[in-house]
């Protein structure tokens, strides 16, 4: 029974030797993922906190130009928008 004792203790340091190298692994190719991801973050923060006042200066800024002027302005922005999505995705 003591050499079988052994031989799982053997293995089980093993994996535990396993269980560690993988973990540097993962913090060596993920532990800067946080960082990466705070300004996102933040954007999306800023975007809740400053929400509803976007949102109203929108209306106010569609009653002034009047809808059809604020719909050519939309399409512009929507092709500027494509535009800039598909230059990003080629130089990425």
């Amino acid at each position: 029974m003591s050499s079988r004792l052994a031989a799982l203790t053997a293995r089980r340091l093993a994996l535990q030797v396993e269980c560690d190298l993988r973990r540097g692994d993962v913090r060596h190719l993920y532990g800067d993922l946080e960082g990466r991801t705070a300004r996102a973050d933040r954007v999306i923060e800023n975007a809740r906190r400053f929400g509803p006042a976007i949102a109203v200066g929108g209306i106010a800024l569609l009653i002034a130009l009047g809808p059809g002027r604020a719909l050519s302005l939309a399409r512009r922005g929507l092709a500027i928008a494509v535009y800039a999505s598909h230059a990003r995705r080629m130089l990425s």
